[in-house]
């Protein structure tokens, strides 16, 4: 009976010891140190991946201001560089490219230049092109130099010439009316077109005196001349 008691009791703390040690907290799992140096390493990669990433990824390219343009109007009191005149066009647009690199605004202009006055003897209108070719046929069979104005305020009028000098006009006038038509004068201005480029007001002082001279000696018989602004020339 004692043995009995003993096996027992024996039982018990053995069962007791079972679930004591079983219900212990599981020991959190700790990398060998191999392991950790690899983690370390890959964090590292991923890091230094991400730095190089940035570092070569291209910057955003800034957008470049628009060109303001200049109008083509009339001028204003204010003064802008003028340099000029060029004999072919593709010469004065090589500048602006320059003057452009140079953050210099420029802009290409054609200026008509008064040369004067041309004198256009004529014969007023006829009603249609029909009564103007019969008048034609009447003053050229009389040995008379003339033509008809095809177009504009005088088109269907008969013209005897345009003159370059007042007196000339006046005389082929005394001429023709001494055949019997009654004949006028009219002014005519004359003029003709020059490339310039136009340099916006107060943008030449981003160049030196040193590379204006160089940017001028490019081009033959050019100049530069302070003007009217907006492609004004007297």
């Amino acid at each position: 009976m004692r043995l009995i008691f003993i096996v027992l009791l024996i039982g018990n703390i053995i069962f007791a010891l079972w679930h004591l040690l079983g219900d212990r907290p599981a020991v959190a799992a700790v990398p060998a140190k191999g392991e950790g140096a690899a983690l370390l390493n890959n964090l590292q990669t991923l890091a230094e991946r991400d730095e190089l990433s940035r570092a070569t990824k291209k910057p955003a390219q800034k957008k470049l201001p628009e060109l303001v343009s200049l109008s083509s109007g009339g001028g204003d009191a204010r003064q802008c560089q003028l340099i000029g005149p060029f004999v072919e066009l593709l010469h004065a647009e090589y500048l602006v490219e320059q003057l452009t690199s140079l953050e210099v605004i420029a802009a290409i202009r054609h200026i008509e230049i008064m040369d004067g006055k041309n004198y256009w003897v004529y014969l007023k209108p006829e009603m249609s092109e029909k009564e103007a070719l019969r008048r034609l046929y009447e003053i050229q069979a009389k040995a008379i130099d003339s033509y008809i104005i095809p177009s504009g305020e005088l088109a269907n009028g008969i013209a005897f010439g345009q003159f370059s000098n007042l007196k000339e006009a006046q005389e082929k006038v005394d001429q023709i009316r001494d055949q019997g038509y009654a004949v006028d004068i009219k002014e005519v201005p004359k003029s003709h077109s020059e490339v310039w480029v136009e340099i916006k007001e107060g943008s030449e002082q981003k160049v030196s005196e040193e590379k204006w001279l160089e940017l001028l000696k490019a081009e033959k018989d050019i100049e530069r001349r302070q003007n009217y602004c907006l492609g004004v020339a007297n």
